[in-house]
């Protein structure tokens, strides 16, 4: 490990320096661009970069980093500004963090959408709302994912998550439509491989996605309101409605309305699991457990501080044991570096199914 360097982006530079100086690497932390970048390159003898994955390396930057660049890090799903191609034609492996929370929240979305549509769900005899403490009350196992069969599911939100149960719920659906107000920026995002290749999702207005869909799965983020006002009032197919997203994003008023006069099927939506199991719940939830097509159950995920750093310290980690002995886990490019003749210590990160709980008719 002697006299090798990496250049440290300097927003992630609190969260892996120890891992780091504990390795007996020098880190360089610089607030990185094009510019500053380039010029740090050529002088430096840097055998890893470890940024963002707002920040571009193209082609310029990797031949100017000469021969002693082996490994770049992107902190974040989206590679589309790491030029791989010119990495891998360099000999340069790129690693990615894996989707953190997106594949988990994804899977409850599911397991709520088809446990709230379900028969078995609807005859309960109980006239009050089914709170499920943990996801074993939720029955899931006994479902197969065909309750969607000829629905339409629509998606107000259209990132990683919304990208991801898109892609597991296509084949039992009819047709999966969504809607985001960054339209262009997720069809960036999302669809660069070929002009042909059609998405997953169809991207529609809201008012045609409140119109056309049966199920309606929430993914939204910040501070912004669903449902505020009278949306619900042209819900054309009294939808059922699933919220995963973060406390706040919904207009509960809206909602517990539109419940009371019948114009959606069903709500469920996820609460910390510490408040459902202290029985704690929120003022606001209260007017809602008087429904018996109402379900509640445990949030998904980890804060997304805690998962902020779990994240960059594996991935800086893998760095390590890259340049340390070969260690190709969260590679994305490993095939192009490596070839057959490397040994993996690791089976590939970005080729794996990262959820902990498996959507529950794969098999």
């Amino acid at each position: 490990m002697k006299n090798r360097r990496v250049l440290l982006d300097s927003e992630l530079s609190p969260l892996v320096l120890d891992l780091f100086e504990e390795a007996k690497i020098k880190a360089d932390i610089v607030s990185p661009n094009k510019r500053i970048l380039k010029p740090l390159l050529e002088l430096g003898d840097y055998s890893a970069i470890l940024v963002r994955n707002k920040v571009p390396i193209n082609f310029e930057m990797l031949e100017s980093a000469g021969k002693h660049l082996k490994v770049i890090g992107v902190f974040g799903d989206d590679i589309t500004k790491i030029d791989v191609a010119d990495a891998s034609r360099n000999g340069i492996l790129v690693k990615v963090t894996e989707f953190g929370n997106t594949y988990e929240v994804a899977n409850l979305a599911v397991r709520l959408m088809v446990t709230l549509i379900s028969r078995s769900f609807r005859a309960r005899e109980s006239k009050k709302a089914f709170i499920a403490r943990d996801f074993k009350e939720l029955g899931a196992e006994e479902l197969t994912g065909f309750e969607l069969a000829n629905l339409v599911v629509g998606l107000i939100g259209c990132g990683n998550v919304a990208q991801v149960l898109a892609t597991e719920i296509r084949p039992h659906c009819q047709k999966v439509i969504g809607y985001d107000t960054r339209f262009r920026a997720v069809y960036d995002n999302f669809h660069q491989r070929s002009p042909l290749e059609k998405p997953v999702i169809e991207y529609n207005q809201l008012s045609e996605v409140l119109e056309h869909s049966d199920v309606i799965s929430i993914h939204t983020a910040g501070e912004e309101k669903v449902f505020k006002g009278k949306e619900l009032y042209f819900a054309g197919q009294r939808p059922f409605i699933v919220n995963t997203s973060r406390s706040g994003t919904i207009d509960e008023s809206s909602l517990l309305q539109a419940l009371l006069e019948s114009r959606i099927r069903g709500v469920s939506f996820t609460l910390p699991a510490d408040q459902l199991r202290e029985k704690k719940l929120p003022d606001w939830v209260q007017p809602f457990l008087k429904f018996n097509n109402v379900l509640i159950a445990p949030s998904m995920g980890v804060p997304p501080s805690d998962s902020k750093r779990k994240q960059a310290r594996r991935l800086a980690q893998s760095i390590i044991d890259y340049l340390k002995d070969k260690d190709l886990s969260l590679a994305v490019n490993p095939m192009d570096v490596i070839g057959w003749k490397g040994k993996q210590r690791y089976p590939l990160s970005r080729g794996e199914t990262r959820s902990s709980v498996p959507i529950f008719w794969t098999r």
